[in-house]
């Protein structure tokens, strides 16, 4: 069994390792502080600190207990909210990616493996808001951190898939731009051989 010190030490080296670069990841691609990580902090140390102050074994026991159920809470809420974030990411891809090929990518790799992994993030992050109404939260953290990593993966496939994305989006950017030329010339040819 773990120490008293022992469990602080474990505290701040998940804050420190885990949370903080989730913040970061978070605040690079919302551009905001998660408020709700950061309630989640205010407890954690709220309760280190009233561990700090008591000399009292059990209002130390209990606070230190405390404390160690906020930070799991707050990963899984660093999970929870940066699945969010990429979902809104997938949305802007499909938004901005609409009327592009998508099967040209990869030699038609690039698509399925795409929808497949999308298809299973949903999937997962179902599963895991469904296990919110669980008593056992051991089930909802571990359910949110598998949606997580499926999430992440869809938005790295985007991401290192960026350049081959643009280079096709850009060929029907062009076509479309003499599509629409062709139009306008054939439409002004018409225009002149009824006026003259």
């Amino acid at each position: 069994m773990p120490t008293f010190e022992e469990r602080v030490k474990n505290i701040h080296k998940n804050y420190i390792e885990v949370i903080c670069p989730y913040i970061i990841q978070y605040e690079l691609l919302e551009n905001e502080f998660p408020i709700e990580i950061l309630n989640k902090i205010r407890a954690i140390f709220t309760h280190l600190s009233k561990y700090y102050v008591s000399d009292d074994i059990s209002v130390k026991e209990k606070n230190l207990t405390k404390a160690e159920s906020h930070i799991k809470r707050a990963i899984l809420d660093c999970h929870k909210y940066l699945c969010y974030i990429f979902e809104d990411k997938y949305k802007d891809f499909e938004r901005i990616y609409k009327n592009v090929d998508l099967s040209l990518i990869d030699n038609g790799e690039f698509l399925p493996k795409l929808l497949e992994s999308r298809k299973d993030a949903i999937t997962l992050m179902f599963e895991a808001r469904k296990s919110d109404l669980s008593i056992n939260s051991d089930d909802s953290y571990e359910k949110y951190e598998k949606a997580f990593i499926k999430y992440s993966s869809v938005y790295e496939l985007i991401n290192s898939s960026y350049k081959k994305l643009e280079v096709v989006r850009k060929k029907v950017l062009l076509k479309d731009i003499f599509a629409v030329g062709g139009l306008i010339i054939g439409i002004l040819g018409i225009i002149i051989s009824i006026i003259f």
